[in-house]
């Protein structure tokens, strides 16, 4: 199950995702992180709450950042939980994708 949220918080949208990201949510996660890139200069994914991503989930991830690469804007991967951080850095995500330790805003 995965639960998405999106806030607005300064000049930021924010998309936070609970739960897990896999081949049965991965297509919910890359819908969200694709019109928010569509309709915003600047986009954070908080992945503190994300307890699981298989590969179908860093799949949404970068669909979400090429998306925002071609609306010319942001795409931050922030204050991913110790699992998502672990799986990011053993597929070289981590040097795909902007990764911050913490939300920018």
């Amino acid at each position: 199950m995965l639960e998405i949220t999106t806030s607005a918080r300064q000049d930021w949208c924010v998309v936070s995702a609970r739960g897990r990201a896999d081949t049965l949510t991965a297509d919910d996660l890359e819908a969200a992180l694709v019109a928010a890139a569509g309709t915003n200069a600047q986009v954070a994914v908080d992945l503190s709450a994300l307890d699981y991503i298989s590969s179908a989930g860093l799949r949404a991830l970068l669909q979400g950042a090429r998306a925002a690469q071609l609306n010319h804007a942001v795409f931050a991967v922030c204050a991913a939980s110790p699992p998502v951080k672990k799986v990011m850095e053993m597929s070289g995500m981590d040097r795909i994708l902007r990764v911050q330790g913490e939300l920018p805003c």
